[in-house]
């Protein structure tokens, strides 16, 4: 490198080259880097939600996204037994009220070219260590920087000897694969949580007309291969075996796991900081990360470029300095992680969910309150509504429901 970045971030996911486009666009010499070539793809859901929405209007990307993505306005959910209910997408006038579906292939690359026109460089190289005084070891060469910011989603080998090292259990895992012709999904989206093991659910998400990402996540401690579960459902499911055409024609099975274990991971350290997934910033109760990744990365930008301008001229820039990002995402993220790790531990049975979507129009109210929350158009306390709650618990769940596909 002909000039030494002030700040390399190592991983051009959604969560680092998002910092780096914040980073650029403030004058700071960003370096990103990246084990692939661009366009890549990427294991995930592909959905953006609300929330994430308003994260790409700050990057000035929404319109380019919204223009290739399916757009989603309302989510539909099959029960343990059987019940079904749906619900509109809300943004409750603060959001849009819909929910984007872009294969990750393309909106990472959109988000990295981004970052590159605001003015960060890109190589692509694996990094293979983090330098004790700062800055990264890529294919034997040393790269200095003030600050390495770590968005490697749930990777850990760059930082199990480093202080952002997980504190305790991280994964949960999930399997996609894409039905690339198949009939009509509809233009919803779908989550089943029936004939699978919880807690977990199967996704289908729209891709198009004819396409759909069809994937499954497992948040539990049991030994449930994802990959594995996937293939079961795509040939036994009552639903998804038909959309699936027994799978004929899905591609390739891809599992991976997920980091959901913000409320204890660490989130800086001297001369380091960790942004999106690699922070433990995915919702434990939804597998939803890329909202999370978009605004970790706005809040990192803003502590680090506030850090540059205050710290000493050289050498890493110290832990105190970076303290304030640590807070900044506790003060926006620990209420609903606690809340929806409460949910994923006590609430992901066959009883609540059965109440839950199994109550018709006397549900509904609870079911959109709830979504809101995930989608974060409304605050975590008020999925707790003592009214709304003691229905639930007093109620029965309903007849199930059958629907076509």
């Amino acid at each position: 490198m002909d000039q030494h970045p002030q700040v390399i971030v190592v991983g051009a996911g959604p969560a680092g080259s998002a910092t780096a486009y914040h980073l650029a666009r403030a004058g700071v010499s960003t370096l990103l880097i990246d084990k692939s070539a661009f366009p890549r793809d990427k294991v995930c859901g592909d959905g953006l939600s609300p929330r994430a929405q308003q994260a790409l209007i700050e990057l000035g990307l929404l319109d380019a996204v919204a223009a290739e993505a399916h757009s989603a306005t309302r989510i539909r959910f099959r029960a343990p037994g059987g019940a079904e209910a749906e619900t509109a997408i809300t943004g409750d006038g603060a959001l849009p009220n819909r929910t984007l579906v872009l294969p990750r292939r393309r909106f990472d690359h959109l988000l990295q070219r981004q970052a590159l026109a605001a003015g960060a460089r890109f190589c692509v190289g694996h990094v293979r260590a983090l330098c004790p005084g700062g800055g990264v070891e890529l294919e034997g060469e040393r790269l200095p920087a003030r600050l390495v910011v770590i968005a490697t989603g749930a990777a850990l080998s760059l930082i199990k000897h480093t202080p952002l090292a997980p504190r305790g259990p991280v994964h949960s895992i999930a399997a996609r694969c894409y039905l690339p012709a198949m009939p009509s999904p509809g233009p919803d989206l779908r989550f089943f949580f029936d004939h699978l093991p919880l807690p977990g659910y199967a996704w289908l998400f729209p891709t198009g007309p004819n396409s759909a990402n069809l994937g499954y996540w497992y948040s539990g401690s049991g030994g449930v291969n994802a990959a594995s579960m996937l293939s079961r459902l795509l040939r036994e499911h009552p639903a998804l075996a038909r959309l699936g055409a027994n799978g004929q024609r899905a591609s390739a099975i891809a599992g991976y796991p997920i980091r959901s274990d913000f409320l204890s991971a660490p989130t800086r350290a001297a001369g380091l900081l960790a942004v999106g997934e690699a922070a433990g910033l995915v919702n434990p109760f939804t597998g939803e990360g890329i909202d999370y990744a978009l605004e970790s990365a706005a809040l990192a930008a803003a502590t680090i470029v506030d850090a540059l301008r205050q710290a000493p001229a050289e050498g890493p820039l110290p832990a105190a300095a970076l303290a304030g990002y640590s807070r900044d995402l506790r003060g926006r993220f620990r209420a609903l992680f606690l809340l929806m790790r409460l949910a994923q531990r006590y609430a992901f049975t066959p009883w609540v969910f059965d109440r839950l979507f199994g109550r018709g129009a006397q549900g509904q109210t609870l079911v959109d309150t709830l979504i809101q929350v995930c989608f974060g158009a409304a605050p975590p306390q008020r999925v707790l509504a003592p009214i709304e709650l003691i229905r639930l618990l007093g109620s029965r769940p309903g007849p199930p429901v059958s629907r076509d596909g």
